[in-house]
């Protein structure tokens, strides 16, 4: 069993005592990483600002994070490329933006078994390496006689080590999921110590991880990677603080409650007057899952539930840490935690994700690399595409010519003075009134075009439109500089029209780039066998070769 901790609700500095000092009890750090294995560790709808060590929220308590970046390396501008799940989670598998993978919410893409073949892990686990996947998988994968994405098999059958559930977990996961079915108890940490894996909060993490370290085979470098459902909405709004939960799940943070605060832009749902968005762009309804931050009641209840699963989060962190430790493996452990994005906590009366605002683009990155200077914080762009390529740089492996993110390793070594100086995101999750979206954006700038919903297509032809001349029907261009929160659209004014046009330009060029190529995404694409949809299809690509094939003879 796994011991678990005690917390006191009036004292949350109280939770793991002692266990920030495990990553300073005197490890050498290795100059040279032979093989080095690899924990890769993702929050679910996790906001920068949730983690201590950034320094913008008085509240969260993330010590055994923060003891890591303090030993690591603190990302102060990263950001995500598309604010959604399924392809920002792909995106940092393949290393690819969505307008390349192609696997885009809600339009029932599946990724294929090549193209799976080509992520990170899978590259990893060719090249000798012990993998583990525990807690949530939420990217199609594979066509098989069993089903096709989650159905098919294909993702379980490719780790050692599969623990996981296919979407969401819940609070309380084995309802909903067979794989946990065998455990004796119905609450979130029982669940934890009787099961490898369950649902990603702090414990299950621990004893999932104590397993896969202690049944891997010692001669063979691992990557394991730890995968959670919380601080999503499907976990926090299914918490139910039963009597046996833990403590730290039904009183932690509630005597601060009257320290609780809206963000500054906060707007309750019947507060609205103007919208962020005008109608005819966005009508401004979102998921029932996020209708919490429609009141400052609700808000605060789910503020709550938030700042206890993300201190969860942490104590997996430190019991990860103190495991490796153990095992004397540490030294040669590289450590990622970062999340899949960020989340509106009803700033401009918006709730849930997909926007291009940093509020849902920017996310936590701590990366903890042996043989790296400790205490440093890099403050260049750096995106979820990099992970990947990271990953293989730090292993050893060729990077795929197919990866478009870019290795961090040089810019941790400080060896790399070239570094992006903007980049490109996108929303292409075109249900739920949400539009389709582009943006650029640098250091001082951002530049945001919505399209216009009335002409989605398919999404594999909606991937190209703007490639192919779509125009977009709203602007916004906000000076980060002296705006950083994005208040103030300043398209329309005069002074900024040659900025405005250059970085519609730089949207376009990047839009491109993002693409890659002009051929179709390596997904399995449903409705292929309507013939006009396929004749359109082939109609719309074949241009889109022309049109690259010609960019590139001007270039």
């Amino acid at each position: 069993m796994i011991k678990t901790q005690k917390y006191n609700s009036t004292g949350i500095l109280s939770l793991m005592v002692g266990v920030v000092l495990c990553l300073t009890q005197g490890a050498v750090i290795a100059q040279t990483l032979e093989r080095p294995n690899i924990v890769m560790v993702l929050a679910d709808d996790m906001r920068w600002d949730y983690l201590a060590a950034m320094k913008a929220n008085n509240l969260v308590k993330t010590p055994n994070l923060d003891a890591l970046a303090a030993e690591g390396t603190l990302f102060s501008n990263a950001f995500v490329t598309s604010a959604i799940c399924t392809p920002s989670r792909t995106s940092i598998l393949t290393g690819m933006y969505e307008r390349k993978h192609g696997v885009t919410f809600g339009s029932k893409s599946v990724m294929t078994e090549e193209a799976f073949a080509n992520t990170y892990p899978m590259l990893l686990r060719k090249n000798g390496y012990y993998t583990g996947w525990v807690g949530k998988n939420h990217t199609p994968i594979g066509k098989t006689e069993k089903g096709v994405g989650y159905k098919s098999g294909v993702m379980d059958a490719s780790f050692d080590y599969w623990q996981a559930g296919h979407g969401h977990l819940t609070f309380y996961p084995k309802k909903n999921h067979s794989i946990f079915k065998n455990a004796e108890a119905n609450n979130q940490i029982d669940i934890i110590q009787e099961t490898i894996d369950g649902f990603m909060n702090a414990d299950v993490a621990e004893q999932t991880a104590h397993r896969f370290l202690h049944t891997r085979p010692k001669d063979q470098p691992f990557c394991l990677m730890v995968n959670f459902n919380v601080p999503h909405s499907s976990s926090t709004n299914s918490m139910k603080q039963l009597s046996d939960d833990p403590e730290l799940y039904r009183s932690a943070y509630r005597d601060q409650m009257a320290q609780l605060e809206p963000p500054a832009d906060y707007i309750p749902y019947e507060g609205i007057k103007t919208p962020k968005l005008p109608k005819r762009v966005y009508n401004g309804e979102y998921l029932n899952s996020y209708a919490w931050v429609k009141t400052e009641e609700a808000l605060k209840e789910n503020q709550i539930r938030t700042l206890q699963t993300v201190t969860g989060m942490d104590l997996v962190v430190g019991n990860l840490v103190e495991e490796l430790k153990k095992q004397g493996v540490f030294d040669n452990t590289i450590i990622v935690f970062t999340s899949d994005h960020g989340l509106f906590h009803g700033e401009y009366g918006l709730g849930g994700k997909t926007f291009l605002y940093d509020i849902d683009l920017k996310v936590p990155l701590i990366i903890y690399a042996p043989g790296i200077s400790k205490r440093k914080v890099v403050e260049e762009l750096c995106l979820n595409i990099d992970i990947a390529p990271t990953l293989l740089d730090f292993a050893g492996i060729a990077i795929p010519e197919g990866m478009q993110g870019r290795s961090l390793k040089p810019l941790l070594q400080k060896t790399d003075k070239k570094w992006r100086k903007d980049f490109f995101s996108e929303n292409m999750f075109m249900q739920q009134n949400y539009p389709r979206t582009e943006a650029v954006r640098t250091k001082d700038w951002k530049y945001i075009r919505y399209f216009d919903k009335a002409k989605d297509q398919h999404h594999v032809l909606s991937l190209i439109a703007p490639i192919l001349g779509e125009e977009p029907i709203y602007e916004e261009l906000y000076h980060l500089k002296t705006d950083p929160y994005e208040r103030n659209n300043v398209a329309g004014q005069p002074a900024n029209q040659t900025i405005l046009e250059s970085l519609r330009k730089r949207c376009a060029l990047l839009l491109t780039e993002a693409k890659g190529d002009a051929e179709l995404p390596p997904t399995y694409i449903e409705d292929m066998d309507n013939e006009k949809l396929r004749d359109s299809v082939e109609v719309a690509y074949k241009r889109l070769k022309t049109l690259m094939s010609q960019s590139k003879k001007d270039k």
